[in-house]
């Protein structure tokens, strides 16, 4: 009975053992199924966690070149800002530079102009050897050329005691016509007798009769006479330099020329003059 029961136990022993080998085995296997599922999980997560890292790191890639994009814009901006401030300072200077070209071409040509007028003044004065003729032209000339609204010129006359200053011609100034003006007397007067041009501003008010300016005619170490101006032409508010240049020319000039017309107008003409000038 026992060996019976042995036999028994020995025939279940092994069917106990399988069992629980297969039941190890189950086990086992489930449990590296779960494992390894949990595991092929985790790679998924894994996978995406990197895949989402890649994306990362390529937006970070990008932005990175986006930020050297902006930093090369920002740095050619800067460039092109230098260049345009030195474009514009080269501008600045040329422009500066035309302007003084303008000016200075503006300059010579009042200085040519002033040289036109001085020589034309020359010639006219020089160009007539009839005494009406060279005042004639001294009208012309105080009026276009100094811009006189009024004016006279006397000449010298030698009288008892001291010399006069006679009125010979007068342009809107009749008040002038008939009067004398002693040597060395009041300013027309000493500027005849001191050859000293006298120029006033005409911005200041002066009294009476007061002329604006007096030029003595002077040849050699004589007075001819004065050209006196009493008032300017309204659109001309004040002398300028190639006025004064004239009056020197005016103060030379207008004596001989009018000097040479009354010698020749006394003498009777050409032949006459050179018949005269033979007898010297």
């Amino acid at each position: 009975m026992a060996e019976d029961n042995k036999r028994e136990g020995k025939s279940e022993d092994p069917l106990n053992l399988t069992a629980k080998r297969e039941e190890f085995l189950d086990n086992f296997f489930k449990r590296g199924a779960h494992f390894t599922t949990e595991l092929l999980g985790e790679i998924d997560s894994l996978r995406k966690r990197v895949s989402n890292l890649s994306d990362e790191n390529a937006n970070l890639q990008t932005h990175l070149a986006s930020d050297d994009a902006i930093r090369d814009l920002l740095t050619t901006i800067e460039k092109l800002e230098e260049d345009k401030h030195k474009l514009r300072t080269r501008m600045k200077d040329a422009d500066n530079e035309n302007r003084n070209y303008i000016d200075r071409y503006a300059v010579v040509e009042a200085e040519l102009d002033g040289m036109a007028n001085l020589y034309v003044a020359s010639f006219q004065l020089h160009g007539t050897l009839q005494p009406e003729g060279v005042l004639s032209v001294l009208d012309q000339m105080l009026m276009q050329f100094v811009g006189a609204a009024s004016f006279a010129i006397f000449l010298r006359q030698p009288a008892d005691g001291t010399d006069l200053l006679i009125p010979v011609h007068a342009f809107h100034c009749d008040s002038v016509k008939g009067t004398t003006v002693p040597w060395n007397q009041g300013i027309i007067g000493e500027s005849a007798a001191t050859q000293v041009s006298h120029v006033g501003d005409p911005s200041i008010s002066r009294g009476g009769d007061e002329p604006l300016a007096c030029i003595p005619m002077v040849l050699g170490n004589e007075t001819v006479g004065v050209i006196v101006i009493f008032e300017l032409l309204e659109q001309k508010e004040k002398f300028v330099e190639i006025d004064y240049e004239l009056f020197k020319l005016l103060a030379l000039h207008s004596a001989s020329a009018i000097v040479g017309a009354g010698l020749f107008s006394k003498t009777g003409g050409i032949a006459a003059s050179l018949n005269e000038y033979k007898r010297l």
